[in-house]
């Protein structure tokens, strides 16, 4: 009996995860050097995705949201063909908040970027990785100048596909 259901089990899991991955959806979470946010990806196919982040900027000096279009630049499938698909991607975007740190109070708006290289789980629909995403910002508020914090954002990102 415990057979039948361990295989009943790893079928549904194996069905759930390859119907996943054929979506286009992601959600996750990215935990940087400068922002920690829960992101969206919609993928347009194999070698495009948007990927949509909303969390606080600076540890706790603001918030942003931000947006950036990526390609996968390279993947490996072969590298480990029992276990995972690796691959490397880049994008670039745009990303908003709103800083309030010292004297930089206010709104901010600039380009942001993203290099990033991971792995995804070929049986279940897991994608992790470590990434690199800087922004640098041009602060609106009681102080005009630039924020330069968001320079220093390497990160790990996880995201699961559904």
């Amino acid at each position: 009996m415990k057979k039948i259901i361990m295989a009943a089990l790893m079928t549904f899991a194996f069905a759930l995860g390859s119907h996943a991955q054929s979506t286009p959806h992601a959600i996750g979470v990215h935990l940087g050097g400068s922002t920690m946010d829960l992101e969206y990806q919609y993928h347009f196919n194999n070698k495009n995705f948007l990927d949509v982040t909303a969390g606080v900027f600076d540890l706790n000096d603001g918030f942003c949201f931000q947006a950036v279009y990526n390609w996968n630049i390279k993947q490996w499938a072969d590298w480990t063909p029992n276990f995972a698909t690796w691959k490397f991607w880049g994008g670039v975007g745009a990303g908003l908040g709103f800083y309030d740190a010292d004297s930089d109070d206010g709104l901010f708006v600039g380009p942001v970027g993203t290099l990033g290289f991971g792995f995804t789980v070929k049986d279940f629909p897991l994608t992790i990785g470590i990434d690199y995403r800087p922004m640098i910002a041009l602060n609106i508020g009681d102080n005009f100048g630039l924020i330069d914090s968001g320079f220093k954002n390497f990160g790990l990102t996880m995201t699961y596909r559904f």
